[in-house]
């Protein structure tokens, strides 16, 4: 009955538009509850519809679940990426991502990447996506930096491994923040960046 409503809508666009709205409400819930939190009554209740519907778009929780944050952090990227192309010198286009990497507030929180990442390690789907989402955001920061070396504003000698090593510091660094109980505030987390930004790029 669930999948007669849907389709009756007539067109894949209708029922694209109701998969995005459940993928929004997701990260609602996820951004108020945590991930684990987070059930399939829970996004249903959100948006006011059954259960039975958000399962005809998605099997289980932990596929919706995962879907959900590519969904955020896909929309993320999106935005950095035009950001980036509305120009600038190498290194205004460069803190323009390095400042981006940080995740906004709401469901890009730390928190909920830092839970992203322990998901990750019972869940194959999710394992998945964080990987591939962490590759796509040291990705855009080894685009930059490969730029800045090719205008020869950077010196970095392999501007990919240079991504990954700011990557993991930030990264490395939230964790201190935020799961140990702020151990390092923010001052001092972004001084550190920065510093470690001036030894890659020389």
């Amino acid at each position: 009955m669930v999948q007669s409503v849907e389709e009756s809508q007539g067109h894949k666009p209708a029922v694209e538009k109701r998969r995005i709205q459940i993928l929004e409400a997701a990260c609602a819930v996820m951004g108020k509850q945590g991930i684990a939190a987070t059930r399939v009554g829970d996004v249903a209740k959100h948006l006011g519809i059954s259960t039975g519907l958000v399962h005809y778009h998605f099997d289980t929780k932990d596929e919706l679940l995962a879907a959900a944050f590519r969904h955020a952090a896909e929309k993320e990227l999106a935005a950095l990426r035009i950001l980036v192309e509305t120009g600038g010198t190498p290194r205004e286009l460069l803190d323009v991502v390095i400042n981006n990497f940080y995740p906004a507030s709401g469901f890009s929180s730390w928190r909920l990447w830092i839970e992203g990442w322990a998901v990750a390690l019972q869940s194959e789907s999710f394992r998945q996506t964080v990987m591939e989402l962490d590759e796509a955001w040291v990705e855009v920061l080894a685009e930059a930096l490969t730029d800045g070396v090719a205008s020869g504003d950077f010196s970095c000698v392999n501007p990919r491994d240079s991504a990954w090593r700011l990557a993991c510091l930030i990264e490395g660094l939230a964790i201190q923040q935020v799961a140990h109980g702020g151990v390092i505030n923010d001052v001092e987390t972004r001084r550190l960046v920065a510093d470690a930004v001036e030894a890659e790029i020389g």
